[in-house]
């Protein structure tokens, strides 16, 4: 990997920070934005960064906001979360905000090789990675049921539509719906290149077949489900309307 990694460092410890900091230094493929020691700042200028993060280092145990809930906040803003804690009893918690590494602090240089190493194996392997999972035929996606280390299967068949709210989606299907702590932006990655959904606004993704009917700028959906359309996204949308239409022929 060539490119350098651009990272953040949140801890409330200042002498935490400039441990890591200082080995960062050493290492010159970890390029360090910034550190916070206030979660609610770090918050704050996360989510109003347009690029991506690749690598926020995170305390966990930190006065307001933890640091389990912050990455919840920053899902779809930050490539990879590395947690470096005192504590040992967070690692299934952290696991489930899909973090990469946990580290016991002090963190050491050794740390830092082993997190650069599985981000190189994981770019190198990235686009062999997405070749296997688009020949995989379990057309599902997965969610947390609330239950630690328990995820619930959801046929892709059955979403109708994905609503924002704040930091989390709702998941709306024929069966039921649920929320997922991510934000719209990661649900549009994870459905790149399947033609059956389409964002209509910053804050909606339909399933196209799930379509009723369409009045002005709102979608009826299946379910008694409703959305509505943006300008931003109004073009595309009803370009893809006039396609469908029936015409009569002569």
């Amino acid at each position: 990997m060539d490119e350098k990694l651009q990272c953040i460092v949140v801890d409330d410890d200042l002498e935490a920070i400039n441990i890591l900091s200082a080995l960062m230094q050493d290492h010159q493929c970890f390029i360090l934005q910034k550190s916070y020691t206030d979660p609610q700042l770090a918050l704050r200028d996360i989510l109003l960064q347009n690029e991506v993060i690749d690598i926020a280092f995170l305390d966990i145990d930190m006065p307001l906001l933890s640091g389990l809930e912050l990455a919840k906040r920053i899902q779809g803003k930050v490539r990879f979360i590395v947690f470096v804690t005192a504590f040992r009893e967070y690692s299934l918690d952290a696991f489930e905000v899909n973090a990469m590494q946990y580290f016991i602090k002090p963190v050491t240089a050794i740390n830092l090789i082993d997190t650069f190493t599985q981000i190189n194996q994981l770019q190198h392997f990235h686009q062999k990675d997405v070749r296997l999972i688009a020949d995989v035929t379990d057309d599902g996606l997965y969610v947390l049921t609330g239950v630690k280390g328990q995820y619930l299967r959801l046929d892709i068949a059955s979403i109708i539509l994905f609503s924002a709210e704040k930091n989390q989606v709702h998941v709306f299907t024929t069966k039921a719906d649920y929320v997922v702590s991510a934000g719209i932006g990661r649900v549009m990655n994870d459905l790149k290149g399947d033609k059956r959904f389409m964002r209509i606004h910053k804050s909606h993704i339909i399933r196209l077949n799930a379509i009723k009917n369409v009045s002005a700028n709102l979608v009826y959906l299946q379910n008694d489900y409703m959305a509505s359309i943006s300008p931003q996204y109004r073009t595309a949308f009803f370009n893809y309307i006039q396609q469908k239409i029936l015409k009569n022929r002569p």
